[in-house]
């Protein structure tokens, strides 16, 4: 139970395509994009702090990421697998240094150390996004429109975000078009 003192907090997942799928000339306007939707969550919920929900991939999870710190938002890193595991996943040291400076500006760590055992990885992504949306209040996906490309993808946590629902907004991964909120499903 929140206390009458308490501040109430409105939490934002994301959800994203990693470097692969994420044009690097992109990066400079998806930034703006993600302070604008910021700032539009903030207009529309006045008197709320705010708390960005990453699992801090590389690509869209640390974009957003860094915006929601330069914002003054706290950060909730929401790992699908332990730390140790996870760190596998990054395939260079300038990767892994910029996840260790994020986790080490995150206010709360969440990490799934049951998940190093799955035979499959996709399983630990999708319970990841499971997690995301389970504990959120609006979303902002960072997709280039395409078809999902396996399990757990972006794709997937996006339809189970309009399933819920909650609101969606699409920022667009490789077309310079204004963002969109997504009509529940």
């Amino acid at each position: 139970m929140i206390s009458a003192d308490a501040e109430p907090v409105f939490r934002v997942a994301v959800t994203g395509h990693r470097p692969n799928r994420l044009p690097q000339a992109a990066c400079p306007r998806l930034r703006t994009q993600l302070g604008a939707v910021m700032a539009a969550f903030e207009a529309e919920h006045p008197g709320r702090s705010f708390t960005l929900l990453s699992g801090l991939a590389e690509g869209a999870d640390r974009l957003a990421a860094e915006a929601a710190l330069s914002r003054g938002w706290r950060l909730v890193a929401m790992l699908p697998f332990s730390r140790a595991r996870y760190l596998e996943d990054f395939p260079d040291a300038a990767a892994q240094a910029q996840f260790a400076a994020l986790l080490a500006r995150a206010t709360a760590r969440h990490e799934a150390p049951d998940a190093d055992t799955y035979a499959e990885t996709p399983r630990a992504y999708a319970e990841l996004g499971s997690r995301l949306i389970a504990d959120a209040d609006a979303l902002i996906a960072i997709w280039d429109g395409e078809p999902a490309q396996g399990r757990g993808g972006t794709v997937e946590v996006i339809a189970a975000a309009r399933a819920k629902p909650i609101p969606v907004i699409w920022i667009h991964a490789a077309k310079d078009v204004a963002p969109e909120r997504l009509a529940p499903a």
